[in-house]
């Protein structure tokens, strides 16, 4: 027989009981939802949506490294066991006699009975209760990681139970299609709510701070159009925009401008601490709060050196991101490259690229050598209405509606575009190779993703488009020399 203090509780056509389990009892007596199939080809298709790799990786590591640990509750089915509730009345408590003609209390508070012939499976929470398994298991050497006390950690768990009036297979249908719908509508949390919320995330904390601490993220919280930061779902930023970046985009640039070699070798961590992969570092809050302190202390450096090099970021954002240069409506605004979240952590790539080069002693970065070590970004040509963006990124297009001719944003081999226009900046900074072949395949690569302006059919190239060419390519070397004085 078991029996427990539940709440008794009851939705659509669900009867339902919230109880607590021990991880111990849950590891031993709740089985996995694909256990309910006798076919067995059902049985290993639902199987596979377990994905053991995020277990082990993730939840394990969660629950072995994280004392402040805590899971939702776990979603539970039960067969037979023949389940009795027994209400508990409270009601001739003093304190309670409000509620005395009230039977919501009596009819809420009490003991679930299950007569020892019951079966549990796990509707919701089968990747929680996989990790429970695993860390719990004597044969298993995973489970010599087990915190301290872990087995008497005590869960909430949602017992859902059949009415009186369903039969087995009636129940097994229910309890499918509930499977299936917890399953379906669960959403996780977007990357901006998890940036803004998560207390795991190193780099999550350190961008908040960035944002609250730093003068040139903050938001002194009047008018909304100072906002430098948005922080809604989503990177993309409109014409127009108030916003400097986003979040997610922030988040990203942080994480490439302190993606250090070492770091990327050995694993990121703390003094006297073992390095962990990227994935794992960022799920487990570090045990010293001045290891996150050195963390935003150095990204801040950083920080201070791409915006002492390049002024052009102070710039008004709402100014800086028209494709239509000559629009009427401009207000003398132009189309940055750098105010585009492709730019930005573009940039920020490139940064990382100088340091990587330029910085000799890469553990102690300072103002001087970070200021030293970023030279030459500011030089770069940014403005998309230029070789070589031109064309390349910002391309014509006709609107199919009105047939009138503009620029926008290559949505075609974007990724690969953006790629190759990366690989140009940074030759012409001197971090790529520079003999005769590369410079000649760099020019022909980035030639073969132009669009030309008359929009002409595939493979027909007039003199005038082959000049226009020429003349483009021709900036970008003449970028190159400069560079070079």
């Amino acid at each position: 027989m078991n029996i427990y203090p539940a709440l008794r509780a009851q939705m659509g056509s669900w009867n339902y009981y919230t109880v607590k389990m021990s991880v111990r009892e849950l590891s031993e007596n709740v089985k996995f939802a694909y256990e309910i199939y006798e076919d067995r080809t059902l049985d290993e298709a639902i199987q596979r949506i377990l994905n053991q790799r995020r277990v082990k990786t993730e939840i394990v590591e969660y629950l072995k490294n994280q004392p402040n640990r805590f899971f939702s509750s776990i979603v539970v089915a039960v067969l037979n066991g023949n389940p009795m509730f027994y209400p508990i009345e409270i009601t001739d408590a003093p304190e309670f006699s409000i509620f005395r003609d009230d039977n919501r209390l009596n009819e809420t508070f009490g003991v679930l009975r299950f007569d020892g012939t019951q079966e549990y499976y796990a509707l919701d929470g089968q990747h929680r209760l996989s990790a429970i398994k695993m860390l719990l298991d004597r044969d298993n050497q995973i489970s010599d990681g087990a915190p301290e006390g872990f087995e008497k950690d005590e869960l909430s768990v949602i017992v859902v139970v059949p009415s009186q009036t369903d039969s087995n297979e009636t129940f097994l249908q229910k309890y499918r299609r509930l499977f299936s719908n917890l399953n379906r509508y669960a959403k996780p949390m977007d990357q901006a709510t998890n940036i803004i919320m998560d207390e795991d995330d190193t780099l999550a904390i350190i961008t908040r701070r960035l944002i609250t601490e730093n003068s040139f993220f903050k938001w002194s919280g009047r008018a909304r159009e100072s906002q430098k930061i948005k922080t809604e779902k989503g990177k993309n930023l409109k014409t127009g925009d108030s916003y400097f970046t986003s979040i997610e985009t922030l988040y990203n640039m942080n994480i490439a401008l302190l993606s250090s070699p070492k770091r990327l070798t050995h694993g990121w961590g703390y003094d006297n601490e073992e390095g962990l992969n990227f994935k794992k570092f960022i799920r487990v809050r570090p045990s010293s709060e001045e290891y996150i302190d050195s963390l935003y202390e150095e990204l801040k450096i950083y920080w201070d050196g791409l915006l002492a090099e390049l002024p052009v970021l102070q710039n008004t954002p709402s100014k800086m991101r028209f494709h239509e240069i000559t629009d009427r409506n401009n207000n003398d605004g132009t189309d940055h490259l750098l105010f585009w979240p492709i730019g930005q952590q573009m940039l920020a790539e490139i940064a990382r690229e100088l340091l990587n080069k330029r910085l000799h002693d890469q553990e102690n970065p300072t103002t001087e050598t970070v200021g030293f070590a970023l030279k030459g970004l500011n030089q770069l040509e940014w403005q998309l209405h230029q070789s070589p963006w031109k064309h390349f990124l910002l391309v014509p297009s006709i609107s199919a509606r009105t047939g009138k001719r503009s620029w926008t944003m290559r949505n075609q081999d974007r990724t690969k575009v953006v790629r190759h226009g990366q690989i140009i900046q940074q030759w012409i900074l001197g971090l790529e190779y520079d003999d005769a072949d590369f410079v000649n395949n760099l020019k022909n690569q980035w030639e073969s993703f132009l669009i030309p302006g008359d929009l002409q059919p595939e493979g027909s190239i007039n003199q005038s488009w082959q000049q226009t060419i020429e003349e483009l390519w021709q900036q970008v070397e003449d970028k190159k020399s400069a560079m070079a004085c």
